[in-house]
């Protein structure tokens, strides 16, 4: 007796196999784009970073620091704007106050980087402590 029994795939089951397959390297792929632009977006927001970590870094060694507004650029697509105002620091005490051996300065820098066709803006705060000068004062 013969046995006539071929051993193989269906055209079905070979269809549904590369339609996984073509799912799969579809789902694959588009992980690894989503992960390419974050790795991109994570470069750029550390570029930002130290580029104002390094500004604020200067302030009081390179220049002085005192009230007022300066900008300037970093590179071609990322400019600065560096604003600086005296802190008032908040006092319900029942004596006078007026006379304090440090002031506190405001100062805000606003980043702005152009990435592709989109304006990217960055706002860092902090505090710095100055020494009055006391000759000014009454």
């Amino acid at each position: 007796m013969k046995n006539n029994k071929q051993h193989g795939f269906t055209l079905l089951e070979v269809l549904v196999a590369f339609t996984m397959l073509a799912v799969t390297f579809a789902t694959v792929m588009q992980i690894i784009a989503g992960s390419s632009r974050n790795t991109v977006k994570a470069s750029q927001n550390t570029k930002i970073a130290l580029l104002s970590q390094s500004k604020l870094d200067e302030l009081g060694l390179f220049e002085k620091l005192e009230e007022g507004s300066t900008s300037g650029d970093f590179d071609d697509d990322t400019s600065w704007v560096l604003e600086i105002v005296p802190y008032e620091v908040p006092y319900e005490g029942d004596f006078n106050q007026d006379f304090s051996a440090i002031d506190l300065m405001d100062v805000t820098l606003i980043v702005t980087s152009e990435i592709g066709n989109r304006q990217i803006i960055n706002e860092f705060h902090t505090l710095r402590a100055v020494t009055p000068d006391f000759s000014t004062r009454r």
